[in-house]
């Protein structure tokens, strides 16, 4: 067990090596650093984007990183980053006390939780209280503690730092447990779904009294309600997350199969609960029509809890899940270095190289040492390549996600920021960046039509033809790629 301890706080340590070198990437990082930036501003209890109210997301993960700016400065990204470092470090200490270092281990190492925890999103917040409030729940079933309270209220804080996704969740894992079990705990439900409730509905009210009638009818009806009745029509089928569970939880999938078998085998009464709570996740997401692989990241502290109750007997299943897995690694390691493609330089073949000899490693331990081993060897070997990754290829990514060649281009223009406008664009954010680029323009085409006509314009080339009327008097003076894309710079 003391290689299990030792090996968490490495695993922790690791999602402290990307900060130090990368930018905030492209698209919902880059937003939020707006949000920020418009906060101090004076938007700071009602958070907004380009001027308008930002209800895409409660609050409270904006207030955080705003306050955080104030010691560290806007174009730090540790103001952005720390509340998940933070959130990654309690869920891990929270999974260590329901059961043991593996479980914090295997949820360390589950890639999309690892990765996250090194981001400005909120997700690791928001699973981190969930997690706290199903830890409650469960006492309140099994041991008969009065904790539904705790429950509620970290219910009601993870509605303030994600949305009303928490409650559902944790409702449906409380239905769940009841009609399996058929009971419920005794305890006061008015003083628990009262904090539940509570908590974001007096910062909702509160909004809504400053924001007025059009604040209320975009977070109800728009955010609220629109994606209810807009879960309906399917844009992705309702087997969606189940089909995209191999690659969601990698790379414990197989291992969780075998740990499943296990529980309904013992009829371990404990561990039925991490089955239901796994299903309180993938139920009621499958039923919205907007699907995405990060709304699964609730789901892996009930997956680890359930493979820690198997690492605590010898199972010959969970060797050979292992080793799957392990032999999985080793021939994407073996393609990686035979397959011709531009973008896979030297520094990168390295990656493969890496992910291929710890599979080896991992498929040797597998065969020769305890389940508890072969899962500890499992779990570092894709966590090896990406700690490569987060040292050696950092810069490769800031070219490819992150907005400083954007920046670069407005540096070199020399154009006023307030007679720039960007079209199709990604906020802009970069370590250094000279803070009056804040004052650029963010712009539609109805938008560029109707204001006074900037000096510099810079569009995404594959949407140019909706301003192709404005263009007619600028000149193209140069192009650039960003996130993939291409974009042209023009100016009059």
């Amino acid at each position: 067990m003391r290689a299990v301890r030792i090996a968490t706080a490495i695993v922790f340590a690791t999602a402290l090596l990307s900060p130090l070198q990368r930018e905030l990437f492209a698209g919902d990082e880059t937003k939020y650093s707006q949000v920020v930036r418009e906060m101090r501003a004076g938007a700071f209890f009602l958070p907004t984007l380009e001027g308008s109210p930002f209800t895409h997301k409660p609050p409270l993960h904006f207030w955080i990183v705003d306050l955080l700016t104030y010691p560290f400065g806007v174009y730090s990204i540790w103001p952005f980053v720390i509340p998940s470092l933070i959130a990654f470090a309690l869920l891990l200490w929270l999974l260590w006390k329901i059961e043991g270092p593996p479980a914090a281990f295997v949820c360390g190492t589950s890639l999309m939780m690892w990765g996250s925890a090194q981001t400005a999103r909120m997700d690791v917040s928001f699973t981190a209280l969930l997690v706290y409030a199903a830890w409650m729940l469960q006492r309140a079933f099994d041991d008969g503690e009065r904790t539904l309270l705790r429950a509620g209220l970290a219910t009601g804080i993870a509605t303030l730092v994600k949305g009303p996704m928490a409650p559902v969740i944790i409702v449906c894992l409380f239905a769940f447990e009841a009609l399996r079990r058929r009971r419920a705990p005794k305890d006061n439900y008015a003083l628990a779904i009262g904090a539940m409730l509570g908590i974001p509905l007096v910062w909702l009210a509160s909004a809504v009294a400053v924001g007025g009638r059009a604040y209320f009818h975009e977070v109800f009806f728009k955010q609220t309600v629109g994606r209810a009745v807009g879960s309906w029509v399917h844009q992705s089928p309702p087997w969606f997350y189940v089909l995209r569970a191999p690659m969601t939880l990698l790379p414990w999938f197989f291992l969780l199969v075998v740990a499943i078998v296990a529980i309904y085998k013992r009829n371990d009464e404990r561990a039925k609960f991490y089955v239901s709570w796994i299903a309180a996740v993938i139920v009621p997401y499958s039923l919205l029509s907007s699907k995405l692989d990060v709304y699964m990241m609730a789901m892996i502290p009930p997956v680890a809890l359930a493979i820690a109750r198997l690492l605590s007997d010898e199972h010959r299943w969970g060797k050979i899940a292992n080793a799957v897995m392990a032999a999985i690694f080793l021939a994407i390691g073996i393609a990686g270095l035979f397959v011709q493609r531009p973008e896979l330089t030297p520094p990168v073949r390295v990656l493969f190289v890496i992910l291929g000899v710890a599979a080896l490693i991992a498929l040797v331990v597998t065969m020769r040492g305890r389940l508890v081993h072969s899962t500890l060897a499992l779990g570092f070997v894709p966590l090896a390549a990406l700690v490569y990754a987060a040292t050696a290829l950092v810069p490769l990514a800031n070219k490819m996600a992150s907005t400083r060649p954007l920046v670069r281009v407005l540096i070199a223009q020399n154009v006023p920021p307030e007679e720039t406008a960007l079209f199709v664009s990604p906020h802009l954010w970069a370590r250094g960046m000279p803070p009056e680029l804040a004052r650029v323009h963010y712009v539609n085409a109805e938008e560029l039509r109707r204001i006074e006509p900037p000096r510099l314009i810079v569009a995404r080339r594959k949407n140019s033809g909706e301003i192709r009327d404005v263009l007619r008097g600028y000149r193209r003076v140069g192009e650039l790629q960003m996130i993939g894309k291409w974009f042209d710079v023009y100016r009059r």
